[in-house]
C-alpha cells in the first residue's frame, strides 16, 4: 500500500509531456523528483516493513524470541533483503528511463542523496545478509556436528548402563540406572516417560518438554533410532530408549541441549565485530571514491561559473580505474576549454573591434557636424582679425587716431583670439575623444578614469546623435564626480554610446527623453539609461544578453548589447541588466565596483 501510495502520479508523465502552462510544469518537475528518489524509498521500506512484521509475529506465536526465531527470522531478513536489492536494480532501471524521457538540464534534483549514503544503503544490507548467511551456514553446521556427537554419547550410554543392569523390575530402579550417566552440560536432564505419558526429570526441576518434543517422541522417535528433535530444527535434542518393566513400556532419555546461550552470544559478538568492521571499511572507501569524484565535479563547476580558473593545474590521476578514466577525461576537457577560452578571447576581441569601429563610422558623420561650426567662427575670426590688422596698420601714421582708438583695435583683436581659443579646445576635446576611440581595444593602456571624464567623452561623443533626432539626454548624478573606476575609458564609453544609440532609436523619428542616472549602491556604482520608447519584444527578452540579437533588422548586427555585457562582466567585474515594457519604454543598468 505504501510502495502504491508512493508511486501514484508517476505515470502522469505521457499526459503532461509538451504542454506548457505552469501547472503542468509544476507537476512534471514533482514527478521528475519521485523517479530520482522512489528506489531509495521503496528500498527502505521493502527493508523495514516486513522484516518488523515477521519479528512482531514470531514474538506473538512462540511467546517469546528464542533461537529459533532468530534464525526464522535471519532466513526471512536474507531473502527479503536479497528481494528488496533486486527490486532497486530494476525499479532505479525503469524510473531511470522515465527521466530520460521527460528530464531537462535545468530541472532541480529535489532531495538530493550523498554518494556515500547510497553506498551505504545499498551495501551494508548485502553485507549483512553475506554475513547472516555465513553465520547461520557455520552455527546450523557446528549444531549439527555437534547434536550427532551428543547423539551417539548418551545412546552409547544408554545403551551400555541398560544392558549392565540387565531385567528392570521396577520405575525406581530404572531412574537410578538413568542416574549413571554422565551429563555433558548442566543444562542436560535426564527423564522417563510412564506409560501413562507421564514425563518425570530426573536431575533438573521443572525440565519442559514441549508438545512438538512429546508428539516427535511418540510418533517418530522409533523410526529415527531414538532420536527426538525439539521445534523444527537441531537446537534442542534428546536420546531415549524403550524399557519393558512388568509387561509395560517405559521410555527412559536424556534431554540435550545443542545451541547454548553461550555459543550463541558467541555468533552474535561475532556478527556484530565483523560489520562493525565492514561498515567502518564501507565508510572510507565510500569516503575516499566520493571525495575523488566531488574534487573533480567541483572543478568541473569553477569552470561553469566562469571564475579565475588556473588550467595549468591539472588533477592527480591516483588510480588505473574508471575514476583515473574520469580524472584523464577531466583534464583532456579543461585543455580543450584552455583552447577554446583563448579562441573565444580573440574572437569577442575581433568582434568588439568590429563594434567599436562601426560605431566610430557612425559618429564620424556627428563629429564632423561638430567640427563645422568651430571651423566656420575660426574662419570668421580669422578674417575680422585680417581686417583689424589691415586698420591698425593704416593707422600707425595717421594723426587723427589717437591711443584711444589704438587701444580699442587691440581690445576687438583680444576679444577674436578669445573666441579662436574656445573653439580651438573644443576641437581639441573632440579630436582627443576620437582618437582615444581609435585606438585598439588590445593596445589600451589606461588603469583607471573618474566619472566625470567618462560623462565628458560621452557628451562629446553623444552630442550631434542627440541634437540629429531631438532627443535630450538629462543627467542626474548622485556621486562624486572624482570617483574613480579601474579599467579601460574606450571600452566604457562605446558601452554607454551603443545604449544611448539604442534609446535614440527606440523613438523611431520621434524625439524623446533619455534619462542618465547615476547613483552609489553600497561599493557599487550604477549606471541607468532610461528611454520612454517602443521598449523591447518579450520573445527577445530572456536572450537578449545570451545570444547576438537585434530588433533593427538589416541596420542591427546584434553585437552591441551582447558584447557589452560580456565586457562589464569580465572587464569591470560588474554586472549588467534591464527592465523593459513594451510600449512604455526601457531601462538599462550597469553595474561597476569602484576601484574594480
Amino acid at each position: 500500500m505504501v510502495i502504491l501510495y508512493k508511486m501514484r502520479g508517476v505515470e502522469n508523465w505521457r499526459n503532461l509531456l509538451g504542454r506548457d502552462d505552469p501547472q503542468s510544469i509544476h507537476e512534471l518537475t514533482v514527478i521528475r523528483q519521485k523517479c530520482m528518489i522512489l528506489p531509495y524509498s521503496i528500498y527502505i521500506i521493502q527493508l523495514i516493513v516486513p522484516n518488523a512484521l515477521i519479528m512482531v509475529m514470531h514474538a506473538f506465536t512462540i511467546g517469546s524470541f528464542s533461537i529459533t526465531t532468530l534464525k526464522i527470522s535471519m532466513v526471512f531478513f536474507s531473502f527479503i533483503t536479497l528481494a528488496a536489492v533486486i527490486n532497486h536494480i530494476f525499479s532505479r532501471k525503469i524510473l531511470t528511463k522515465t527521466l530520460l524521457k521527460i528530464s531537462s538540464p535545468t530541472d532541480a534534483p529535489g532531495k538530493r542523496i550523498d554518494l556515500k549514503k547510497k553506498i551505504f544503503i545499498q551495501m551494508i544490507p548485502m553485507f549483512i545478509v553475506a554475513l547472516l548467511f555465513t553465520s547461520l551456514i557455520g552455527y546450523s553446521r557446528l549444531v549439527r556436528e555437534k547434536g550427532d556427537l551428543l547423539f551417539k554419547i548418551y545412546s552409547s550410554e544408554l545403551d551400555r548402563v541398560l544392558e549392565v543392569a540387565g531385567e528392570i523390575d521396577s520405575p525406581s530402579r530404572l531412574k537410578d540406572i538413568i542416574n549413571q550417566i554422565q551429563l555433558q552440560s548442566r543444562e542436560d536432564g535426564r527423564f522417563v516417560v510412564s506409560p501413562q505419558q507421564e514425563y518425570q526429570s530426573l536431575n533438573i526441576e521443572n525440565l519442559k518438554f514441549s508438545p512438538f518434543f512429546k508428539k516427535y517422541l511418540r510418533e517418530m522417535s522409533r523410526d529415527n533410532h531414538g532420536r527426538v528433535y525439539d521445534y523444527y530444527g537441531y537446537d534442542i535434542q534428546g536420546a531415549v530408549r524403550w524399557v519393558n518393566i512388568n509387561g509395560e513400556q517405559w521410555i527412559a532419555g536424556i534431554k540435550y541441549v545443542i545451541a547454548s546461550n553461550n555459543t550463541v552470544s558467541f555468533f552474535i559478538v561475532s556478527f556484530a565485530a565483523l560489520l562493525s568492521l565492514c561498515c567502518f571499511v564501507l565508510y572510507y572507501f565510500s569516503k575516499s571514491l566520493a571525495g575523488e569524484i566531488t574534487l573533480v565535479a567541483e572543478r568541473l563547476k569553477e569552470i561553469a561559473d566562469g571564475g579565475d580558473i588556473d588550467f595549468e593545474k591539472k588533477l592527480v590521476v591516483t588510480s588505473n580505474d574508471e575514476i583515473g578514466d574520469l580524472v584523464s577525461a577531466f583534464n583532456s576537457i579543461q585543455d580543450k576549454e584552455k583552447e577554446n577560452i583563448k579562441a573565444i578571447q580573440e574572437k569577442q576581441e575581433m568582434l568588439m573591434e568590429q563594434e567599436r569601429l562601426a560605431s566610430l563610422g557612425q559618429l564620424i558623420g556627428g563629429i564632423a557636424h561638430n567640427l563645422k561650426t568651430p571651423i566656420m567662427s575660426i574662419s570668421g575670426a580669422v578674417e575680422a582679425l585680417k581686417d583689424l590688422v589691415t586698420e591698425y596698420d593704416e593707422s600707425i601714421e595717421d594723426e587723427r587716431v589717437t591711443n584711444s582708438d589704438h587701444h580699442e583695435i587691440a581690445r576687438e583683436m583680444k576679444d577674436w583670439l578669445k573666441k579662436v581659443r574656445r573653439h580651438c579646445s573644443y576641437m581639441s576635446d573632440i579630436i582627443s575623444t576620437v582618437k582615444g576611440q581609435a585606438v585598439r581595444l588590445s593596445n589600451s593602456s589606461t588603469n583607471s578614469f573618474t566619472i566625470g571624464e567618462l560623462v565628458k567623452r560621452v557628451d562629446i561623443l553623444m552630442k550631434y546623435e542627440l541634437k540629429r533626432y531631438n532627443c535630450q539626454l538629462n543627467l542626474e548624478s548622485h556621486v562624486d564626480m572624482n570617483t574613480e573606476i579601474k579599467g579601460e575609458l574606450n571600452n566604457l564609453v562605446q558601452i554607454f554610446d551603443n545604449i544611448i544609440v539604442n534609446a535614440i532609436q527606440s523613438y523611431g523619428e520621434k524625439s524623446g527623453i533619455i534619462d542618465f542616472k547615476i547613483v552609489k549602491k553600497g561599493k557599487d556604482i550604477i549606471f541607468s539609461f532610461r528611454d520612454y520608447g517602443c521598449g523591447i519584444p518579450p520573445e527577445i527578452q530572456g536572450r537578449l544578453f545570451k545570444e547576438m540579437l537585434t530588433t533593427k533588422g538589416k541596420n542591427g548586427t546584434g553585437l552591441g548589447l551582447y558584447m557589452s555585457y560580456s565586457t562589464i562582466k569580465g572587464r569591470f567585474g560588474g554586472n549588467m541588466w534591464f527592465e523593459s515594457q513594451p510600449g512604455k519604454g526601457s531601462t538599462f543598468y550597469i553595474s561597476i565596483p569602484c576601484g574594480y
